[in-house]
């Protein structure tokens, strides 16, 4: 008999402390939070079965978010209120459950991210660099080199990087930006960092928070 395979969205944020553990050891906290509940898991078949778990858009070391994806599989149907609340019960100080449903959109969906960044300057600096700021987003292009599996690549993020606001608060220079993400072309804040300090200098401390992941009409990923 072939057993049943019932596909689970959990939205959760990664915050605080939470913000050092990697990719790779983000998915070995899970798992290990998954065997710790009492939920019928789907696992895959074959010699060596596995729990199923992806993440449709990994978060970049340091970086914190209040609404992160991970899929999963479950043997049968259950109340998502109680799936909620059995992960919630397992998961470390750092995770939090945001909601449990079922999948509406395919990773592959993914087009855009939402970050805020707040990039601490003293005082005398800040409206110095909120200006430059600006000065960065008026230019025809943002050339940075990016990084992949084929090497080093002058990219121009310009087209790919949307200013949503920024001011200068008690902390420093704050900023919301629109960035690229997906399985085809992935802009991380810290590439517009780069940009941003060819022309100033790097702040004194920098908090980057993953706010919203979109798809290509900026609706937010379901």
């Amino acid at each position: 008999m072939q057993q049943v395979m019932i596909p689970v969205r959990m939205f959760f944020s990664k915050t605080g402390r939470a913000k050092y553990i990697s990719h790779l050891d983000t998915m070995r906290t899970f798992t290990r939070a998954f065997r710790r509940t009492h939920l019928p898991l789907w696992y895959t078949q074959g010699f060596n079965p596995h729990l199923y778990m992806t993440f449709p858009l990994p978060l970049a070391l340091g970086v914190e978010s209040h609404r992160e994806a991970v899929d999963f599989r479950l043997t049968q149907e259950l109340d998502f209120e109680q799936v909620a609340q059995e992960l919630a019960a397992a998961l470390p100080p750092g995770f939090e459950v945001v909601a449990v449903a079922e999948p509406v959109m395919p990773a592959s969906a993914i087009a855009w991210a939402e970050y805020e960044l707040c990039l601490a300057y003293p005082p005398m600096e800040r409206e110095a660099m909120l200006f430059a700021l600006k000065e960065l987003f008026a230019k025809p292009s943002i050339e940075v080199i990016k990084k992949s599996k084929k090497g080093e690549v002058l990219t121009d993020i310009r087209p790919h990087t949307t200013l949503l606001d920024c001011k200068v608060d008690d902390n420093g220079l704050w900023m919301s930006v629109g960035l690229a993400a997906g399985s085809t072309l992935n802009i991380s804040p810290r590439l517009l960092l780069e940009a941003f300090e060819k022309d100033t200098r790097p702040a004194d401390s920098v908090k980057i928070l993953r706010t919203a992941i979109l798809d290509a009409e900026r609706k937010p990923f379901v």
